[in-house]
């Protein structure tokens, strides 16, 4: 299971943290977990996180709700002349990282992303593995040092000084 007991603590400071000032409750959401998420065809660690966190906003990251991820599922269709071949089958998009969806590889569920390069995502040849599990993803590039990289962002993002509040407020510091 990717859904660690870290990652549900990280999620939980940032809930308390984002509720605490107003400029983060405006740019931000951490909404509570779906008590009996129904997606189906949806990956199990994606379902397991919705139990968690259901969907959110966290500073250039969205992560898609039950509500709303059947949806966005038309980012992994295929697309004519794109470098880069997708496809329902074998894709599940779980977010987007300013308009640069995320992926989940339903065959191994490591995270996939088109990294940003200036182009609009289906016209890049640049896709690339992010993490090895959604988890992972979560804990180090959402909620830990690999946000700047990711979300193409200076040290003084919100998102960024949200965290460190909530590394502050942390008993391990």
């Amino acid at each position: 299971m990717v859904i660690t007991p870290e990652l549900r603590r990280l999620v939980a400071a940032a809930r308390t943290v984002a509720r605490s000032d107003r400029e983060w409750s405006m740019m931000n959401a951490v909404p509570a977990a779906s008590a009996n998420p129904d997606v189906p065809g949806a990956p199990a660690d994606y379902v397991d996180l919705l139990r968690v966190v259901n969907g959110g906003i966290f500073g250039s990251v969205v992560l898609f709700g039950a509500e709303l991820v059947d949806r966005m599922q038309y980012s992994a269709d295929s697309v004519d002349g794109a470098p880069v071949v997708l496809g329902r089958e074998s894709w599940f998009c779980f977010g987007k990282v300013g308009e640069d969806p995320l992926f989940l590889d339903r065959r191994d569920g490591s995270v996939w992303g088109f990294p940003d390069r200036g182009i609009t995502w289906w016209q890049s040849g640049v896709f690339e593995r992010l993490a090895a599990d959604l988890g992972e993803f979560l804990v180090d590039q959402v909620f830990g040092p690999g946000y700047p990289a990711l979300a193409g962002v200076r040290e003084d993002d919100q998102w960024q000084r949200l965290l460190a509040e909530c590394r502050a407020r942390s008993p391990r510091g």
